[in-house]
C-alpha cells in the first residue's frame, strides 16, 4: 500500500506512461501543425459528440459530456488565437489584453469551478458517507447507468456473494461503513470529506487571483524559432507549480481513484513541456492535454472511468487529503506573498503587465521566442530595458518599425517614458486619436540627437 494510491499491478505502471506520453504527443502534434487542432477537436470533437451522447452519457451522466463541449470549444479558440496572431502580428499585438482576457477565463472559471466543487464535498461529507453505507444508495448509483461503478473497488474484495446481488450490495455497504469511506451519489466516485476541502479551495482562489502578464502574450517572433507557440511568458514555474500543487489537491479529494492518470500523468504532460522544449507555452499543452484527457473519458468510459484494470486506486488515506492540502495552500500563500512584494517594489499592474521579469526563467524565454520588436514590446511599461534585464537585445534601441503596447481603455499614450517605438508603428491607434508624446519616439531625428 502506498501514500497516494495502491502500489498497483505492472499494468497499471504501462498504462500510465502510454497515456503520459500519448497526451504530450497529441499536444506537441498540434502545435506543430495547428490544422491538427482543428481537424482532431474541432471538427472531430462535433462529428464525435451523437456517439458521446448515446454511447458516453448513459454510463458517466451529463457532467463529463457538459467538460467535454466546453474543452472542445477552449481548445478551439486556443488554436484560432495562435493561428490569428501569427497571421495578424500587429492586431495581435495590439489586442494582446483580449487574447490574455480569453485564456484568464478559460482558467478562472475552471478553477472557480473546482472551489465550488470542493467547498460541495466539504458540506456533503456526511451525505456521502451515508450513502455509501447504503446498500439502496450503491445499486441506485449503478442502476442510474449502462456500467457499475461499484463492480470492482477495493470495497467489494473478498465479498463472497454474487456481484450485484442484494447480499453483495450489503456487504460492499458495510466495508464502506467500516472504512469510513463516502461516495458521491450524483458520480459514483469515492471520496473523503474534511477541512483539506476548504484548504484546497483557498489555494484555487489564490492561484487565481496570482494570474498575471495577460497584457503581454505574444506569438514567438519569426525566426526565433522552428516551432512559433503561444507564449505566455510571465505564467513562470512560481505559478506553474502552484497551479499542479493545488489541481492534484483538489482532483485527490474530488477524483481520487483518477488521479495516477489526471494529475501525476496530465499535470506532467503540461509541465515537463513548458520546463523543456517550450518554455512559456504551459497554457497550449495545458488545454491540449486535457482535452485529449476529457475526450478519452467520454468516448472510452468503460475504460477508462469504470473500475477496470487500468485503474490504480488511491488509498484513501485522509492523511494523503491533508499533506495534499497543505502543500497546495502554503505554496499559494507564498506565490501570492511573492506577487505582492513584487507588486509593491516595481509598482508594476499584474494583469496589464508582466510582474516577473527578473525571473531567470523569464529571461530565458524572451532569448529564446523573442526578437528585438517583441523583448521592447514587453518592455514598454515598465523603467528597465530589454538589455538591462538580459534579454540580450541585438540593438540598444527600439525599432521604428516595432509593436505598439496599448489598452483599449486608453485615449493618451501611458507606456513609460523612455525611447520607444513611435505610435505610428500602428496607424490604426493613431486613427482612434490616441494622443502620445513624440519626444519619446525612435526615429531618425530622435537618433540624431543621442
Amino acid at each position: 500500500m502506498g501514500f497516494l494510491w495502491e502500489v498497483g499491478s505492472g499494468w497499471v505502471y504501462v498504462c500510465w506512461i502510454v497515456v503520459f506520453l500519448l497526451q504530450m504527443l497529441v499536444a506537441e502534434i498540434n502545435r506543430r501543425w495547428i490544422w491538427t487542432a482543428f481537424a482532431l477537436w474541432t471538427v472531430g470533437g462535433i462529428l464525435i459528440t451523437p456517439y458521446v451522447i448515446v454511447h458516453g452519457v448513459p454510463m458517466v451522466g451529463w457532467f463529463p459530456f457538459g467538460k467535454f463541449v466546453i474543452m472542445v470549444a477552449t481548445a478551439t479558440m486556443t488554436a484560432f488565437l495562435l493561428a490569428w496572431g501569427k497571421r495578424n502580428p500587429t492586431k495581435a499585438h495590439r489586442y494582446a489584453i483580449w487574447l490574455g482576457v480569453a485564456l484568464w477565463i478559460g482558467l478562472a472559471v475552471n478553477i472557480t469551478e473546482a472551489n465550488i466543487r470542493d467547498i460541495t464535498i466539504f458540506f456533503e461529507a456526511d451525505k456521502y458517507q451515508a450513502c455509501a453505507a447504503s446498500a439502496q444508495c450503491l445499486k441506485d448509483i449503478d442502476a442510474a447507468r449502462s456500467i457499475s461503478m461499484i463492480a470492482g473497488l477495493p470495497e467489494t474484495r473478498g465479498v463472497s456473494a454474487a456481484v450485484m446481488s442484494d447480499g453483495w450490495y450489503e456487504a460492499v455497504a458495510a466495508n464502506f461503513a467500516v472504512k469510513g469511506i463516502g461516495i458521491d451519489p450524483a458520480t459514483g466516485f469515492r471520496t473523503i470529506g474534511g477541512y483539506w476541502n476548504l484548504l484546497t479551495a483557498a489555494a484555487g482562489f489564490l492561484n487565481i487571483a496570482t494570474i498575471t502578464g495577460l497584457g503581454k502574450i505574444y506569438i514567438t517572433s519569426p525566426g526565433k524559432a522552428k516551432i512559433r507557440g503561444l507564449i505566455w511568458v510571465d505564467m513562470a514555474w512560481p505559478w506553474v507549480i502552484a497551479y499542479d500543487l493545488w489541481n492534484h489537491a483538489f482532483l485527490y479529494n474530488a477524483l481520487a481513484d483518477y488521479t495516477w492518470y489526471c494529475t501525476l500523468a496530465l499535470l506532467l504532460a503540461c509541465t515537463v513541456p513548458a520546463f523543456t522544449w517550450a518554455k512559456g507555452q504551459w497554457i497550449w499543452f495545458r488545454c491540449f492535454t486535457l482535452m485529449f484527457w476529457i475526450a478519452a473519458n467520454n468516448i472510452l468510459p468503460e475504460l477508462l472511468v469504470q473500475p477496470s484494470v487500468m485503474t490504480n486506486y488511491s488509498t484513501m488515506n485522509p492523511v494523503a487529503n491533508i499533506v495534499c492540502a497543505w502543500a497546495a495552500f502554503l505554496f499559494n500563500i507564498w506565490l501570492f506573498v511573492y506577487w505582492l512584494m513584487k507588486i509593491m517594489k516595481f509598482h508594476r499592474n499584474p494583469l496589464t503587465n508582466c510582474l516577473f521579469f527578473e525571473l531567470g526563467a523569464f529571461r530565458r524565454v524572451m532569448k529564446l521566442h523573442a526578437d528585438d520588436r517583441d523583448k521592447y514590446f514587453v518592455t514598454d511599461m515598465i523603467k528597465e530595458t530589454p538589455a538591462e534585464l538580459g534579454f540580450e537585445p541585438k540593438s540598444t534601441t527600439p525599432s521604428v518599425n516595432g509593436f505598439v503596447g496599448w489598452m483599449p481603455w486608453w485615449k493618451q499614450d501611458k507606456r513609460y517614458p523612455k525611447l520607444r517605438t513611435p505610435l505610428s508603428a500602428d496607424p490604426k491607434l493613431v486613427e482612434k486619436g490616441i494622443f502620445s508624446d513624440p519626444k519619446w519616439d525612435v526615429g531618425k531625428a530622435r537618433l540624431e540627437n543621442f
